[in-house]
């Protein structure tokens, strides 16, 4: 089960409201441009508009914790950049375009991860 963290609730942003920060929040006042993200158990799944770009036109790099993704067409061209949390593990990322959307699976460290305590 995965919580949608992009989409306010009740007016407000969950992720601040229930982890106390945003580790998206940079991108969100400093670039303007649309994106989804979902927190899982365990770690991130983010989505991005590349509506008209196929997989073999979007590139994706990460390189100290930046994700760097540039889109390159006949037409046009995009690049963004998101800062990545500290607790995503960067060989495990993965990405795919499938209608349009740019989905990115970041997953985070095995240890980042919370790990469920029996109770006796």
């Amino acid at each position: 089960m995965s919580t949608s963290l992009a989409r306010p609730v009740n007016g407000r942003d969950v992720l601040p409201n229930l982890f106390g920060f945003d580790p998206f929040q940079h991108l969100r006042a400093g670039y303007g441009f649309e994106y989804d993200v979902t927190r899982t158990e365990n770690g991130y799944e983010v989505d991005v508009p590349v509506p008209g770009f196929t997989s073999s036109q979007v590139e994706v790099m990460f390189k100290d914790g930046v994700l760097t993704i540039n889109g390159r067409s006949d037409r046009r061209s995009f690049a963004r950049s998101l800062v990545i949390p500290d607790d995503v593990d960067p060989e495990t990322i993965e990405a795919r375009v499938e209608n349009g959307m740019l989905k990115l699976a970041l997953q985070r460290h095995p240890e980042a991860r919370p790990k469920k305590i029996d109770v006796k």
